[in-house]
């Protein structure tokens, strides 16, 4: 009997204690979800992976606020293998980010942080973006609800990520590399 009083939901707690802080979170079996579980669309997109016989992934849950949940992977473009993850987690937006490249010159950080200004007005969906440590990022940010969350629009992106890495790679290190 005392294990039924630890399961009692949060509408049974209201009624019960009202002075106390309650949490509303969904129940499944009598068992609140919590951390991951609670994340809907990470577990959506693990089941697409499965599904689609995609394994080219590794995961990472964070404990943190959004139950987030760390897709990683690599991307390769030109020769080069960059890191990549889709990190999904319970606010309406799943990013999709890849470093670029780590290192650059503190004296070449101006001159690289406006050819980057350049490729995000020339880019929309794209945005890069250099760290204070000297890491050049590319995230893609994709809003999506639990309704509306789509595994298949990732993969997509995926794919166009690619493309566009193809199509630039070259050019941005070519810039990263020059002499000032």
């Amino acid at each position: 009997m005392a294990k039924e009083k630890e399961d009692v939901t949060t509408e049974e707690k209201k009624d019960t204690a009202p002075a106390e802080k309650t949490e509303t979170k969904k129940t499944t079996r009598g068992r609140k979800k919590s951390g991951v579980e609670s994340n809907t669309k990470a577990l959506d997109f693990q089941s697409f992976l499965v599904d689609n016989n995609i394994n080219v992934f590794s995961t990472e849950t964070l404990e943190d606020d959004y139950q987030t949940v760390i897709f990683r992977s690599r991307i390769e473009t030109k020769g080069q293998i960059l890191p990549t993850a889709v990190l999904i987690d319970t606010s309406i937006f799943t990013i999709l980010r890849t470093q670029i490249v780590t290192g650059v010159a503190e004296e070449k950080r101006d001159r690289i942080v406006k050819y980057l200004n350049g490729l995000n007005a020339q880019y929309k969906i794209f945005k890069y973006y250099l760290r204070e440590d000297g890491s050049i990022y590319l995230d893609i940010c994709l809003p999506f609800v639990d309704e509306t969350f789509d595994s298949k629009m990732i993969q997509l992106m995926l794919s166009v990520l690619v493309q566009h890495l193809e199509a630039t790679y070259d050019d941005l290190m070519a810039e990263i590399w020059k002499k000032d």
